[in-house]
């Protein structure tokens, strides 16, 4: 992998922990993450009047997957992750929604077959993955206990792992059918991923926007969003775009693109030690030692 990659993959893992941060810092509401995905899908709508892909043409099982993503990230992991920010410090949250997604995607891509078979590193890796999600919460190895984990904190943070899980199987099966529809223009792969990125965003943030003005609840959250943090959901959305395009570029940079999925979870890392040092979280020695062990176990996973 090129120092390029290396880079941008680095850059692109700071700026989703930022996002994350900033969702943390100035209390997470649906029209917070609302303005978030606008600001990302009017940076690039643009796309829509240059792509070659004629994605109104496309087959409807194009438009019915899409609709499940944006379902899965606007009903489901949008109000989990609201709950998971009111409820958890960002320390603690961040790393298991981020590694969370990964078993799941898993146990729901073999259970359709819809990947190939884990390796026995995979499945190490996997095990890994659980033990560093079970050690996260703890703030002394000694406070371990089973009903811990059935709190209601932690059903949100499931809920959220099952909101990523759902837009990614979702977005994999679009970006497919997409594929397939215009395998015949030669259309490259970065130009079919923005096309793909800019139309569901064009979806995401109608929706959520939808929400947040129709129900009177949330209409009062978005008038207290404009006089308490007017800048922080635009820059949270300015993040989470680049976040984004930087991996598609980074992936032009490797020869193997597993090594982007593992240096992207150094960001799990970047939110930890935000969530302490930035929020002022306090840290522990199982949290501290369950990111090691997701980490760890991600790299391995990918091998």
């Amino acid at each position: 992998m090129s120092w390029t990659a290396f880079f941008l993959i680095v850059i692109s893992a700071v700026l989703h922990a930022s996002w994350n941060l900033l969702a943390k810092k100035y209390h997470m509401t649906l029209p917070f993450y609302a303005v978030i995905c606008s600001t990302a899908a009017a940076m690039w709508l643009h796309v829509q009047f240059w792509t070659p892909v004629p994605v109104w043409d496309l087959p409807w099982q194009f438009w019915a997957s899409l609709a499940g993503s944006v379902a899965s990230d606007a009903m489901i992991y949008c109000g989990a992750l609201v709950m998971v920010y009111r409820l958890m410090d960002m320390s603690t949250a961040y790393p298991m929604m981020r590694s969370l997604p990964l078993l799941l995607t898993v146990g729901v891509t073999a259970l359709f077959g819809m990947g190939k078979s884990l390796s026995v590193c995979a499945v190490v890796g996997m095990t890994m993955v659980f033990f560093g999600c079970m050690c996260v919460p703890l703030k002394q190895f000694s406070d371990w206990n089973w009903r811990s984990y059935l709190q209601k904190n932690m059903f949100f943070v499931l809920l959220a792992a099952c909101g990523t899980t759902g837009y990614t199987v979702f977005d994999s099966l679009s970006q497919e059918i997409m594929r397939n529809a215009v395998a015949h223009l030669n259309i490259s792969k970065p130009v079919l991923s923005l096309s793909y990125y800019s139309t569901r965003g064009i979806f995401l943030s109608s929706t959520l926007m939808l929400m947040a003005l129709s129900i009177p609840r949330q209409r009062k959250h978005f008038l207290e969003m404009w006089k308490e943090c007017k800048w922080a959901p635009f820059a949270a959305g300015i993040s989470a775009s680049l976040t984004y395009v930087l991996v598609l570029i980074a992936m032009n940079y490797v020869n193997n693109v597993s090594f982007v999925q593992v240096f992207r979870q150094l960001g799990m890392l970047v939110g930890l030690f935000a969530g302490i040092v930035i929020l002022k979280e306090k840290g522990s020695l199982p949290k501290y030692i369950g990111s090691l062990l997701i980490v760890a176990g991600l790299i391995l996973s990918v091998f």
